[in-house]
């Protein structure tokens, strides 16, 4: 007996947002017992609008019947909310064992269960196929463990959700969770100014150049800009310093030779 406090964790590893409901972690109606099924669901929600309208329904329960209701609520955006840690009442009656309540999982996805396509988005699919992967991964399951409540209740027609084909649904569990990897970017690595960085710069004449991103952080477009500008201005007084410089010395020589 154990309650499953690793949920938020596993859940995170489909990839797909994770919201811990507050007081998640000693949230059910006692201890879960060893985890044999995954059960789906949908909410039933009458058309209600916004991404989980029903959350609250599953954390506190209705009429005649207690929350929680489910472990996860899962939103029509693909975000997971982790609604509880223990038994939750989901499963009913049901055909065997490893269907009731103490051996599996619920997930509730936020749906009107109409059965129509727009009921479910791609995003929402592909989270639900996800976590249920993640799922299998943690508590050593196969796809074949992914049931809908209307595979497991008793007796059988008793419940119709969730409303899309179970069979298409398991072939549409991945194999394992692919994320893209991050490039590792360091300081210190060099970025080609392109045509559009060079006259961000001010100065055609540096496109090709290579810049540190350091160096493109400390001196966004607008400094080095501003320090070109003040380089020209420092040659500008030059300039004209040596032009001084040279008409004071011809004017001394010519003092000189009048002497």
């Amino acid at each position: 007996m154990t309650m499953l406090t690793q949920l938020a964790d596993v859940a995170r590893k489909s990839g797909f947002p994770v919201v811990e409901v507050s007081g998640w972690k000693t949230r059910g109606h006692g201890q879960m017992s060893g985890i044999e099924t995954i059960t789906c669901h949908h909410t039933a929600n009458g058309g209600a609008k916004g991404d989980a309208p029903s959350l609250a329904v599953v954390r506190d329960g209705r009429p005649g019947l207690d929350g929680p209701l489910a472990h996860f609520v899962l939103g029509r955006s693909g975000t997971i909310y982790v609604v509880a840690a223990g038994l939750c009442y989901h499963a009913g009656v049901s055909l065997q064992t490893s269907f009731t309540n103490p051996h599996a999982i619920g997930i509730e996805a936020e749906a009107a269960g109409t059965g129509i396509d727009s009921d479910w988005p791609d995003v929402q699919m592909r989270a639900y196929a996800a976590l249920c992967r993640v799922l299998i991964d943690e508590f050593n399951l196969s796809v074949s463990d992914v049931r809908g409540h209307k595979e497991t209740c008793s007796p059988r027609g008793r419940k119709s959700d969730p409303s899309f084909s179970m069979n298409s649904f398991r072939s549409s569990i991945p194999s394992k969770i692919v994320k893209e990897e991050e490039d590792d970017v360091a300081f210190d690595d060099r970025h080609k100014l392109t045509e559009a960085d060079a006259k961000a710069y001010g100065d055609p004449a540096l496109e090709g150049e290579t810049k540190s991103y350091d160096e493109l952080l400390r001196f966004p477009p607008s400094v080095a800009r501003l320090r070109r500008e003040v380089d020209e201005d420092i040659k500008s007084v030059n300039d004209k310093l040596d032009k001084l410089i040279d008409k004071v010395n011809a004017l001394t020589a010519l003092s000189t030779s009048k002497k």
